[in-house]
């Protein structure tokens, strides 16, 4: 009789652990996307001949009502619709719930592709801005890419520090 006993208390201790796991993993959904608002703090980081690292943070708003990690970004940017570089997220960065932080960021531009915006940003410092790709974010230690994507009108010149 203690053998049987054992097996079904084990037997409710499994199913505890079940139902828990069952519930944890369905109270998790998906994040919504995250909101790019502006860039402020602009600035050229490192230049060189080839490639030029520039600064900046850039603000996103987080329609969640929980905070988020951020600690890894995949994203293109196009300036007038010519790809300018790659975004970087520096370091690990915290966006808490219905809020909007600023995260500093790199950018890595190809002077080639950059080149053809000068004289545009001279004459009109607004310029089509398109941000698309993901962000790997997520809480509690499980991360998921979250896409970003903006397409608008931006004065660049207002973000950069004098």
């Amino acid at each position: 009789m203690r053998r049987f006993s054992d097996i079904a208390r084990k037997g409710k201790l499994y199913c505890l652990v079940l139902l828990s796991a069952i519930l944890t993993i369905s109270s998790c959904r998906k994040p919504k996307d995250l909101v790019y608002q502006d860039i402020e703090n602009f600035s050229v980081k490192q230049a060189g001949f080839d490639k030029t690292l520039l600064a900046m943070d850039i603000r996103l708003y987080n329609p969640n009502k929980y905070s988020l990690k951020l600690i890894n970004a995949d994203v293109d940017v196009f300036l007038n619709g010519n790809h300018l570089g790659k975004m970087n997220v520096n370091g690990h960065c915290e966006l808490s719930g219905l809020d909007t932080a600023s995260i500093p960021i790199t950018l890595e531009v190809d002077l080639k592709n950059a080149l053809p915006n000068v004289l545009q940003l001279i004459l009109n410092p607004e310029v089509d801005v398109k941000i698309t790709g993901t962000i790997k974010a997520g809480r509690h230690g499980i991360y998921i890419n979250i896409p970003i994507s903006y397409e608008g009108k931006q004065d660049i010149l207002s973000g950069i520090k004098m």
